[in-house]
């Protein structure tokens, strides 16, 4: 049977997209359970698929997540978006206040009205609610869905109510999962890198794009952590049937100049 990696145990974000994305593809996958991210990316050559938390309504793109992506030889499968809402939990007595990395970014306005407390980042939000239980000082910040008694908590302390997360399922090569329709729309990532720095160079990435009337929906530089001042461009752009060639053919131009990688051809699946 083929496996799938997932940050943290069956309560978490990233178990629901597991079970949306064999909802939607009918695949028969085996969840393997990691505790953080990195260990997951440690144990990525046993698995077939992994499923990263990629971009946060109101963090962003995560950082060390969008990292790890470039880092590895893996490929970008399928896109899904799930709404998100973060509970506050606490005990009588309250001194530590546990609460994951990338939640915290995402309620941090919560956070400085109890900056009084000792703030412990945890690896996954499952862990934030297992730390929370063995401390009889402790708070915590979790999932909406893990809140099992609202006697002592506060609903919703996300900064804002509007909340998502972007995941990626990502394969050690393209499966050949997605069928598009004709002209259905879909996405590009790419993974842009300069050979050699010199002015000009993102006006000249840009400006194929531009010329040849291609949607960006975003980009990003991120640095190589080679050299001070050397940087990767994350782009993702909107193609479709009709579009393939135009892509084609900026995908070679830029060849000349920089190093291209295509993180993947993909699907939103939207639920």
């Amino acid at each position: 049977m083929k496996k799938i990696g997932i940050l943290g145990s069956e309560d978490s974000y990233s178990y629901l997209c597991y079970q949306k994305f064999i909802e939607k593809t009918h695949l028969i996958l085996e969840p393997v359970f990691y505790r953080t991210m990195h260990e997951t990316f440690k144990h990525y050559t046993e698995l077939d698929f992994l499923i990263l938390p990629f971009e946060n309504t109101l963090e962003g793109y995560v950082q060390q997540h969008m990292d790890l992506l470039f880092t590895h030889q893996l490929v970008i499968e399928a896109e899904l978006t799930l709404p998100i809402s973060f509970d506050y939990i606490y005990k009588n007595q309250v001194k530590n206040l546990y609460v994951q990395y990338v939640t915290k970014n995402q309620c941090l306005s919560f956070i400085e009205d109890h900056h009084a407390y000792q703030i412990v980042l945890t690896d996954s939000n499952s862990e934030s609610l297992e730390r929370y239980q063995h401390d009889p000082f402790g708070s915590a910040i979790i999932p909406h869905h893990l809140n099992q008694s609202k006697e002592q908590s506060l609903l919703d302390v996300a900064d804002e109510t509007s909340n998502h997360t972007r995941f990626l399922v990502l394969a050690q090569k393209p499966l050949g999962l997605t069928r598009y329709e004709r002209f259905d729309d879909y996405k590009i990532s790419l993974v842009i890198t300069p050979y050699k720095d010199r002015p000009g160079l993102l006006f000249d990435i840009l400006k194929e794009f531009a010329e040849e009337k291609v949607n960006l929906i975003s980009i990003m530089s991120r640095p190589t952590k080679k050299q001070l001042g050397t940087y990767h461009f994350f782009i993702e752009l909107i193609s479709n049937e009709k579009d393939d060639m135009k892509t084609v053919h900026i995908l070679e131009r830029l060849k000349i100049d920089f190093d291209v990688r295509v993180l993947g051809f993909y699907q939103v699946l939207y639920i």
